[in-house]
């Protein structure tokens, strides 16, 4: 699951790193001599417009942070702090450890060391989180102040993310299978969503969507067809997930497909559409309104690409349950 890091940047060398390289995020052009040309691509893939908002931070006294900058994972949220609370967000997507390219971009510190332990960022957003809100989600005394880079653990990262709803709908950790496949053996539906279950609720959708829709920022809605960036769609399950058995869970790619939130989701969810054969068509047995029936006439007879002899049975499902 997402972890919450911790990041004061409200004076010193950490101010005007935030200032030259997050608020003026890095061209790649600048950055791309000193990276091997896998990293080169990947970045490009991540970033198209090749601006990319970084940072980075040192070994530590005892290198200390290198041990913290290892657990970072696509996905993970930086909270960066200063003057009394927290002013802004940002996402993991990338990480790699170049000393060459933090000279370049920040050069030393009073000790002499750089912030070769690079990572890079995206859905940068401002907030404006006084300490004693941050203090009061995590579990801390009032008067705890930031004050070195640090990793919440899950619990406190589940509080933390859930109360200023930090998420990422677009950048997801890499779940192996065998971890996914854990998930779905031991969670149980009919229990309070306490931090476990959360935890395991979160690790499954990021499966599911790094699954469908990998490092993309853009896919196609399995229904309408038309593209939209990832956080506007959803990984739907073709046949109810609450219906399914875990072996059907474990299915994921037949049982899963991409599906806008602007309608698809709800008409296909609630069951006004059903794919058969492969074609999407109007349930009938559903009451409409005109402005409904002419929105589904635009859906009517288009091809799911998503419709395959194993997904088929899924789909079948959909259709014998609503109709």
């Amino acid at each position: 699951m997402n972890s919450v890091i911790l990041q004061p940047a409200g004076n010193g060398d950490a101010k005007q790193h935030y200032i030259d390289t997050i608020t003026n995020p890095v061209k790649l052009s600048r950055m791309a001599r000193y990276l091997e040309d896998e990293q080169v691509e990947r970045l490009k893939e991540l970033y198209p417009d090749q601006l990319i908002p970084t940072w980075g931070v040192t070994p530590g006294k005892t290198n200390g942070n290198i041990k913290k900058w290892n657990r970072i994972q696509t996905g993970d949220i930086t909270l960066f702090s200063g003057n009394g609370g927290i002013f802004s967000s940002a996402v993991s997507t990338y990480k790699l450890h170049n000393k060459e390219l933090a000279l370049e971009l920040w050069g030393t510190d009073a000790n002499g060391q750089t912030w070769e332990y690079v990572y890079f960022l995206d859905e940068v957003k401002q907030h404006s989180i006084m300490y004693i809100e941050f203090n009061k989600a995590v579990g801390y005394k009032e008067n705890f102040i930031i004050q070195g880079f640090s990793i919440l653990d899950q619990e406190k990262s589940i509080r933390v993310s859930e109360e200023f709803d930090l998420q990422s709908d677009t950048h997801y950790p890499e779940i192996p299978f065998e971890e996914y496949k854990k998930v779905i053996k031991e969670f149980d539906p009919d229990r309070p969503l306490d931090a476990k279950g959360k935890a395991m609720v979160r690790t499954e959708q990021s499966f599911l969507r790094k699954s469908l829709f990998g490092g993309k920022s853009v896919e196609n809605c399995g229904i309408c067809g038309n593209t939209y960036p990832v956080n506007l769609l959803v990984a739907a399950h073709i046949k109810k997930r609450a219906k399914c058995s875990n072996d059907e869970k474990l299915d994921f790619e037949n049982i899963v497909m991409p599906m806008c939130k602007l309608g698809c989701d709800d008409l296909y969810e609630k069951g006004y559409i059903t794919v058969q054969n492969g074609r999407i068509l109007l349930n009938t047995k559903k009451i409409v309104t005109p402005v409904l029936t002419n929105y589904i006439e635009t859906l009517v007879n288009k091809e799911c690409t998503y419709w395959n002899e194993s997904s088929k049975p899924y789909f079948e499902w959909h259709s014998k349950f609503h109709i």
